[in-house]
């Protein structure tokens, strides 16, 4: 349900909430653009080892994304699922 971004001004990027970490430093998932046809296979690259990942968020940043999100403008949550 996310809306089609131009990459140009903004991207979504993803961030993993690890419960092994503070949750003020969430570990950037990677960014990626949603097309007109609103259908998008999110590709995670964390850039940090996740031990046990709690929650997912997607925020829309400036292109090419932070380093650390303000978190002002989360378009998603997701806890993860428990094995």
């Amino acid at each position: 349900g996310l809306a089609a971004n131009d990459s140009r001004e903004h991207q979504y990027q993803l961030w993993i909430f690890d419960a092994q970490r503070d949750d003020r430093y969430p570990v950037d998932g990677g960014v990626f653009d949603v097309g007109a046809g609103g259908e998008v296979v999110v590709p995670i690259h964390a850039r940090l080892p996740v031990s046990q990942a709690a929650l997912f968020a997607v925020t829309v940043e400036k292109p090419g994304g932070v380093v650390v999100s303000a978190g002002e403008r989360i378009v998603v949550l997701a806890k993860a699922a428990q094995a």
